[in-house]
């Protein structure tokens, strides 16, 4: 069992910076991963009528929680998550969810975040551990000590780049815990088709709902972006052609867009609406 205990932001981060953190945010600043004998930061968002009533809420789980929330925490620049939900729940209280924002392990990340080992770079072969921390240990901590909508139909699980490629893993893997994915800026170019082949090797719940996003200048490289636009365009048919309907899988080409944080949170706010759609 777990016992540990989150504290509000402000009691962790007690350095002189500008933190750029809005709303309910608190801290566990050493959750145990008991499937990789590690531990990590993971931050929980709680919506704006969290403590007025004894209403149940969706519930993200968001990889490289870094960039989620805070600036000066983040590798550069935040999504902004915070302050989006929380204009979000004035304009329709229906949209507030709660945030399990889990940090990457730095130099770790590319093991975590890849189910499969790409010799030529030497990174991978974690990401099954990984998803099993999400599934079996933290998502269930979560529906014990937060007011959750726990079915898999209320339960997303998003993220950038190798942080959206292990989370389309983890709900293939999981279809009873996650029924949506947000995978913005999804990428595949290191894993000889894996996802492709795991897709098809497996059962896919049809109510799975799947937002992909890739833009036109993830790099500054014309070949790579053209090949990274067919492998998304790829990814979305292999999906429909295993079982989910295609109304339910989204794939947005974003004109001008970038792999950077300036473009994922922009996309945040249509991918959040598209993916709570009954």
């Amino acid at each position: 069992m777990i016992n540990i205990s989150p504290l509000p932001w402000q009691e962790v981060l007690t350095d002189e910076s500008n933190h750029t953190i809005t709303g309910d945010v608190r801290i566990y600043e050493a959750f145990p991963i008991p499937q990789l004998q590690t531990e990590r930061r993971v931050w929980i968002y709680l919506p704006k009528s969290y403590r007025e009533g004894d209403r149940s809420y969706p519930v993200y789980y968001m990889q490289d929680g870094q960039n989620v929330f805070n600036q000066v925490t983040s590798w550069g620049t935040e999504w902004g998550v915070d302050e989006t939900l929380e204009q979000m729940a004035l304009e329709d209280p229906a949209l507030e969810v709660i945030v399990v924002a889990v940090d990457n392990g730095g130099n770790e990340r590319n093991h975590e975040y890849n189910f499969t080992i790409n010799t030529e770079h030497g990174f991978g072969g974690k990401g099954e551990a990984y998803a099993a921390f999400l599934a079996e240990t933290l998502k269930p901590y979560i529906d014990i000590h937060y007011r959750t909508l726990p079915e898999p139909e209320h339960t997303m699980i998003a993220g950038s780049s190798f942080g959206a490629y292990v989370s389309l893993y983890t709900a293939i893997r999981y279809p009873d815990q996650f029924g949506g994915v947000g995978g913005v800026s999804f990428v595949m170019w290191h894993d000889n088709g894996g996802i492709i082949q795991l897709i098809q090797a497996s059962i896919l719940s049809p109510a799975l709902r799947i937002y992909l996003s890739i833009g036109e200048r993830e790099t500054d490289n014309d070949d790579f972006n053209q090949t990274a636009h067919e492998h998304v365009a790829l990814t979305r048919q292999t999906l429909i052609s295993s079982g989910i309907p295609e109304g339910q899988v989204r794939f947005d080409f974003v004109p001008g867009g970038t792999h950077h944080e300036s473009t994922w949170s922009l996309l945040f706010p249509e991918m959040h609406r598209w993916l709570l759609e009954p």
